[in-house]
């Protein structure tokens, strides 16, 4: 099988270009054939995995965080459409965050070793993928997911976190937290899902195809990614004290029975706003001013290396 593996040398802000060493030492241990890619720009990585796949690679690992990932997904994704070719995903979890791993048994962050061990097993499992369709404003925009989108609060917290460079880890996320808090008004948000229709002032609606966002937030804690179905939560505008006294609760994932959150689950989920509002996908930000977000689920449509 022809394996490429695209390195992220700025994932983990910085560390995963640190650890190239190391994760060849551990992939040539594990008996691991590959070619490896760098990317350096942010988009770089699809272009790379479009590219690996039109010249007939049949896995595409991403070493990174949830970005990297979702950036190869992207060319996963992509290639099907405009080559009618496909390819595996392998993941060496080497970012800031790492949330998507989290829904994998026995994946653990930074472990070399046990993603090398992975790649060599190469047993796949079939995992959905969210597509998204943004408007903003005269521009559309189609992207794709596989562990979260993010819409208002949630999604300026993304936004704020890349203005973090020097931070790593969970303080990356706090701060741009305590900075979205400043920033951020909660507008008018119309969310239609299933046969239900809710128009409220909101903080943010999540859609989580995996449990985690954030860098630490369960947002959508019961969630599958083989399900066929993505899990929403709605989470009403809250006075700055609420939001401060129940952030650990998003923390932990017992947020779900607050009187402010509506959660639920859907193939499909439209919201729209006549503000502008940010979305954010897998912590990359898609826009900052969208008016209407459109979101379908793709059952099945990636095999990823568990």
């Amino acid at each position: 099988m022809k394996r490429c593996i695209i390195l992220n040398p700025w994932a983990g802000r910085g560390s995963a270009g640190q650890r190239r060493g190391e994760l060849d030492q551990a992939l040539r241990d594990s008996g691991v054939a590959y070619d490896m890619l760098t990317t350096y720009s942010r988009g770089g990585a699809t272009e790379l995995t479009f590219q690996a796949i039109e010249r007939g690679y049949e896995q595409i690992v991403a070493v990174g965080g949830d970005g990297t990932i979702n950036e190869v997904i992207n060319g996963i994704l992509g290639s099907q459409e405009r080559l009618g070719k496909t390819a595996t995903l392998g993941i060496v979890p080497l970012g800031t965050g790492s949330d998507f791993i989290k829904v994998l048994d026995g994946v653990q962050p930074n472990d070399l070793l046990g993603a090398a061990r992975r790649l060599a097993s190469n047993h796949t499992q079939p995992v959905d993928v969210g597509r998204i369709a943004v408007e903003a404003g005269t521009q559309e925009r189609t992207r794709y997911f596989i562990n979260g989108l993010g819409m208002g609060l949630d999604a300026q917290v993304a936004v704020e976190s890349l203005k973090l460079t020097k931070l790593k880890g969970l303080a990356v996320y706090l701060v741009a937290v305590i900075r979205a808090l400043a920033s951020y008004k909660a507008h008018p948000m119309t969310v239609r899902y299933n046969d239900r229709e809710l128009r409220r002032r909101l903080l943010f609606a999540s859609v989580g195809n995996g449990r985690c966002q954030g860098g630490g937030f369960w947002m959508t804690p019961d969630a599958l990614i083989d399900d066929g179905l993505l899990d929403l939560c709605i989470i009403d505008k809250m006075r700055l004290d609420q939001i401060i006294r129940y952030i650990p609760r998003l923390m932990e994932g017992t947020h779900t029975t607050l009187r402010w959150a509506t959660m639920g689950r859907a193939s499909s989920i439209t919201v729209t706003c006549n503000a502008p509002v940010p979305v954010a996908t897998d912590g990359e930000v898609v826009s900052t001013n969208a008016n209407k977000i459109t979101v379908d689920v793709l059952p099945g449509a990636v095999g990823v290396v568990v």
